[in-house]
């Protein structure tokens, strides 16, 4: 009977707050322990995290609006925050918990995120279904939240496993939060009949919370609504830009540290300490001899070479050094800030050593493959120039993977503290015509954006992949802080012929996982989630760390080397 408690569905709207006023918490906390005792195990083969593809097993209207629901606010890539600016992540939708068919009563879990701490939120979502009936009642969603929460304790570890190498990321091994969160219509509409039943409610769950151990969070999704989907079209959010929570902080979430602000200082300082201790290894006449606080090593004018990794194989080392003409490098290519060098380092590496296919089994935070199939018959190319944009300056692909008609267009980040903004809003840009950074016709000009009016074709495809028009005005515009990304994007996935697939290629981007400005809420993560949340294909833009390109290499005995130097010269290790 005590396990009972946490499946009970009848809760009569008529008797609702006495019900739940009657909730005996010691009862309820002895059955989620018995659940966590007794849950079901997945089998091997069977894994509860990854496999959904962000487009839903349904079409059109149907009733099934929740899982649409969930799905677009899954494929959006949002940072949200809890109560206490916590910032969390949603990476996966529709979690299967059941291990036979014996177990009807177990359900999947609507969200599974992650915060910035590592610890698990399970999010039970509730809206209005299609019919307009009210669906569940809210402690129908509570007990749903302990369920998933005690089967999920009992199987952490594995799930941590999955996390790890379906997502990168790392959960810690803790008692997840829930999150019972509704459609602002769903929330009145059990509210408004009793205004006891809200904080009869809010209290039992604050006992239970605190005998558990863990948080229950209600929050509430205001003016939010879903485009639905299609097999072939992923759905999407309209009108969200906030969750808005009512009850008690997350038990589990840190307090925002004070030192926030200096995270950057300390990354600096980091690189500053591991650099100059790699570079003392060098000889005299092998750096440039200049020195400036902040100033990273650089190497001599007349050896750039030294500035990349190269193994003691003289043949790859030869390969490596090679993949990129001097006519090609960066202005600042012999500083250790240099992603360019650490570009052609790593991707130089896979490529000399015949171990293109590792890059496979690489993923990206989005529970992807950061980049996609790549076999023996993958091309990898350097500093490839994008001929299907009508550039007058070309961009420049730091890798390309292609094969067959698939690319995979990689850009590469270390030390910058945010991707590329769109030049022609910039006062010392000399160029003609200008931009005050808005999507509108200014200066006299005939187009809403500058670039367009002297040829440039990336709003001839933006509409096509993003929830962007080109028929209206936009402030700001949307491409202004997004612009290398979206860049990226359409050099992906345009063809020569002017025609856009996304289903013939991806852009990833590649970046240092300590580097805080990539972090959740950090200003190159708030460009980046900023595309993302706006592109209407699922897995077009993906994201991985260097750290994560390491782990694979201690699987492949020719680059070994390379994780041993990257830990060396830049600190970076799995």
């Amino acid at each position: 009977m005590t396990l009972d408690l946490l499946f009970a569905r009848r809760w009569p709207k008529s008797s609702l707050t006495k019900d739940v006023a009657r909730i005996d918490v010691a009862s309820y906390c002895q059955a989620y322990q018995c659940l966590k005792e007794e849950a079901p195990k997945r089998p091997t083969g069977r894994p509860y995290l990854g496999g959904r593809s962000g487009y839903p097993t349904t079409e059109g209207k149907t009733n099934r609006r929740e899982e649409h629901f969930a799905i677009a606010m899954v494929n959006a890539q949002e940072g949200w925050d809890l109560p206490d600016g916590t910032r969390f992540e949603l990476l996966d939708y529709q979690v299967p918990l059941k291990a036979t068919r014996a177990d009807r009563e177990i359900g999947k879990i609507d969200m599974f995120g992650l915060t910035e701490h590592g610890r698990a939120v399970l999010v039970e979502l509730k809206v209005i279904g299609h019919s307009g009936g009210p669906s569940d009642p809210p402690p129908v969603a509570l007990l749903e939240g302990l369920r998933y929460a005690a089967i999920v304790e009992a199987n952490l570890p594995r799930i941590a496993k999955e996390m790890r190498g379906t997502f990168g990321r790392e959960m810690v091994l803790e008692r997840p939060d829930i999150v019972v969160l509704g459609e602002a219509d769903w929330w009145s509409r059990w509210l408004t009949s009793d205004r006891a039943f809200k904080s009869v409610l809010e209290e039992k769950s604050q006992e239970i919370s605190n005998v558990l151990g863990l948080s229950i969070i209600f929050a509430s999704l205001p003016n939010a609504k879903v485009q639905y989907g299609q097999r072939s079209r992923a759905p999407r959010l309209i009108g969200l830009s906030q969750i808005e929570y009512q009850n008690s902080l997350p038990k589990s979430a840190l307090q925002k540290s004070s030192e926030m602000g200096a995270e950057p200082k300390k990354h600096e300082a980091l690189l500053q300490g591991v650099w100059w201790n790699y570079a003392n290894s060098f000889s005299k006449g092998d750096l440039d001899g200049q020195s400036a606080p902040g100033r990273p090593p650089v190497v001599s004018v007349s050896k750039p070479y030294l500035n990349l990794m190269l193994p003691s194989d003289e043949r790859m080392a030869s390969e490596i050094e090679s993949e990129i003409a001097a006519t090609d490098r960066h202005r600042h290519f012999r500083s250790f800030r240099s992603s360019q060098a650490m570009a052609q380092s790593v991707f130089g590496a896979f490529k000399a050593a015949g171990q293109l296919e590792l890059l496979s089994q690489i993923p990206a935070q989005c529970g992807r493959s950061a980049f996609g199939n790549v076999s023996q018959e993958t091309a990898l190319s350097m500093e490839v120039d994008v001929q299907t944009l009508n550039e007058p300056r070309p961009t420049q692909l730091d890798v390309c993977l292609e094969r067959d008609d698939y690319r995979v267009a990689v850009e590469c980040k270390f030390s910058e503290s945010e991707f590329g903004i769109c030049s022609r809003v910039k006062p010392q840009k000399s160029e003609t015509p200008l931009c005050d950074g808005t999507y509108t016709r200014q200066q006299n000009r005939q187009t809403r954006c500058a670039l367009t009016e002297v040829g440039v074709s990336y709003w001839d495809y933006i509409p096509d992949l993003f929830d962007w028009s080109d028929k209206q005005d936009l402030s700001p515009c949307p491409l202004l802080p997004t612009y290398q990304i979206v860049r990226n994007v359409l050099a992906a996935v345009t063809n020569i012929d002017g025609n856009v697939d996304p289903s013939n290629g991806h852009a990833v981007f590649v970046y240092d996982g300590r580097n805080p400005r990539y972090k959740v809420g950090g200003a190159a993560d708030v460009q980046i989630r900023q595309a993302a949340s706006a592109c209407r294909v699922p897995g077009l833009i993906r994201r991985v760390t260097w750290q994560e390109i390491v782990r694979i290499c201690l699987d492949s005995e020719s680059l070994i080397w390379l994780a041993e130097v990257m830990e060396e010269k830049h600190g970076i290790f799995p």
